[in-house]
């Protein structure tokens, strides 16, 4: 029996193909309980097209078909029937014109869009277009898009798509065709385009007289001034008007994106990446879908970064592609987004950052966000908060005074704001105060020497250093020594004629200086024996 199955099926196929095949010929694969009759019902454009297709395909009985074997269609015998896009997502201002001339301004996903309609979007807009196949598009801002033509046949699975570009930029992803009647075209003033399942992207200059088309997936046939140009995947080319498609030439890389952290609560961040050899300009866009069904920000840059929009928090995703010099766009690169930055921080306004303060109270303040429920104040001993000292929730007002830190040294702080809902949004900007140390003053003490005059003192702490002043009047005015060293002693040569002042004062390791020493005075005669005066006043005299 098996044998008889295969024998037949072969037959039936050897028929089949030895027949002349049209380009324009759907071939249908029989399932089981198929019959002709219901399939003219079905699919034809008359049930009387029965026996027309039968003798078509040599069938001797019409009631029962074999399953796996092949009807062949003309395609003109088939049922068109016109079918609707509908709009799926939306994003800012998109308008609709019916082909009667009445205008929708307030659109929502779902709304169908018919033959003849012209959908436009605004400034910092974004629309997706879906169509009976489930293939889809999506316009970005300050586009028109024109629908000329939507049909399928019957239940065949294949549909006609043919759309005008009027302006703007727009990118598409085209299931593969269901058979020859299957047809997703784009028309530019300057080209076409056609494709059999795919995705590209396609765009008008501003001036309106060229066309650019970059091939992400599969191939697509550009068509202008009557010639064809296949561009396939990771290409691009330029359809000026009236001309040929230029050569296609190989798309940019996807930039090497920098790390960015998961999630990001930074209110200023910016996102980054390494330049491209060859890019000219950059554009940066930000979706809530993975696919940029539709986009919530886009941008274009001339520098590998872009700051980061005011977004509301949550998931996003962030591609980025560079531009190269004639205005292709290049493959890009995506990574996931997640924003946590609300409610946004206060700014911190006292005690200034690195203020030195005495130990006591500390008065901390920030300026008031309103909405907010209260404040979370977190105090540590480093920049990085992985040693925090001091956490507490605060009421709304804007300020709290902290008593509990009294060790002498650095501490850093930063205030984030809570919200109605308990959510505790990123810290504003660390700063830090200072608190000064009871620092002793140094017991400084002189010894003059024949040679010189040497000073010293005991070490007050082993992070200590000491400030050394020497000057000619008990002001310290007219300095002659004025330095910080880490020993605990100086020396001086000695000047004879002249009284000086010495003082000392110990600098911990945050530059705070300690009170100074005692002033000790270097008298000229110290370490000079007695008879050189009346020697030196004899001398004198003699000259006179």
């Amino acid at each position: 029996m098996l044998k008889r199955i295969f024998f037949l099926r072969n037959t039936f196929l050897i028929l089949l193909f030895s027949l002349p095949v049209q380009a324009s010929d759907w071939v249908y694969t029989v399932v089981d309980g198929d019959n002709l009759w219901d399939f003219s019902a079905k699919h034809l454009d008359s049930v009387m097209r029965y026996e027309q297709l039968r003798k078509l395909n040599n069938i001797k009985n019409p009631k029962r078909l074999q399953p796996g074997s092949w009807l062949r269609v003309p395609m003109k015998w088939i049922r068109s029937n016109a079918i609707p896009a509908r709009v799926g997502l939306l994003e800012g201002k998109v308008r609709i014109v019916r082909a009667d001339g009445s205008a929708e301004n307030k659109l929502e996903s779902g709304v169908l869009i018919h033959l003849g309609d012209t959908l436009n979007t605004g400034q910092n807009s974004s629309a997706s277009i879906i169509f009976a196949d489930n293939s889809s598009l999506t316009l970005y801002s300050d586009t028109e898009m024109r629908f000329d033509h939507l049909s399928a046949y019957g239940e065949t699975g294949m549909v006609d798509s043919r759309v005008h570009l009027g302006q703007g930029r727009m990118e598409t992803k085209v299931k593969p065709t269901a058979g020859p009647g299957s047809r997703f075209e784009i028309h530019t003033p300057s080209a076409i385009t056609a494709v059999r399942g795919t995705a590209y992207r396609a765009a008008i200059s501003p001036s309106g007289d060229s066309s650019s088309f970059e091939v992400l997936e599969g191939d697509v046939v550009v068509s202008g001034a009557e010639q064809d140009t296949l561009v396939s995947a990771g290409f691009g080319t330029q359809v000026a008007l009236g001309k040929a498609p230029a050569k296609p030439r190989k798309l940019l890389p996807p930039p090497a994106m920098d790390e960015m952290p998961q999630p990001l609560r930074a209110l200023q961040w910016q996102l980054s990446w390494q330049a491209l050899d060859g890019a000219k300009s950059y554009r940066a866009e930000i979706s809530s879908s993975r696919h940029f069904a539709v986009l919530q920000w886009e941008s274009v840059v001339d520098k590998p970064l872009v700051k980061l929009p005011d977004l509301a928090d949550g998931d996003y995703w962030f591609r980025v592609r560079g531009i190269d010099e004639i205005g292709l766009e290049g493959q890009s690169a995506v990574q996931p987004l997640l924003l946590d930055r609300h409610p946004q921080p206060p700014t911190s306004l006292s005690p200034a950052d690195g203020e030195m303060l005495d130990v006591g109270g500390v008065e901390l303040k920030w300026q008031q966000i309103s909405d907010v429920r209260g404040y979370l104040l977190e105090v540590a001993d480093d920049q990085t908060f992985e040693n925090i000292l001091y956490k507490k929730e605060t009421d709304d007002k804007g300020q709290f005074e902290v008593t509990e830190l009294k060790q002498p040294g650095r501490y850093f702080w930063r205030v984030s704001a809570i919200a109605e809902d308990g959510e505790v949004g990123p810290s504003g900007a660390i700063r830090s105060w200072r608190l000064r140390a009871d620092m002793e003053s140094p017991n400084v003490i002189v010894t003059a020497k024949e040679a010189h005059v040497a000073s010293h003192w005991q070490p007050l702490n082993p992070n200590y250093r000491y400030h050394v002043q020497l000057a000619h009047d008990a002001d310290f005015k007219q300095l002659e020594f004025d330095q910080i060293i880490t020993a605990n002693e100086q020396t001086f040569d000695h000047i004879y004629s002249q009284l000086r002042y010495l003082r000392v004062c110990a600098v911990d390791e945050d530059d705070y200086h300690g009170p100074w020493s005692s002033v000790h005075k270097v008298d000229p005669l110290l370490g000079k024996s007695v008879w050189i005066v009346p020697i030196s006043t004899i001398m004198g005299l003699l000259f006179l």
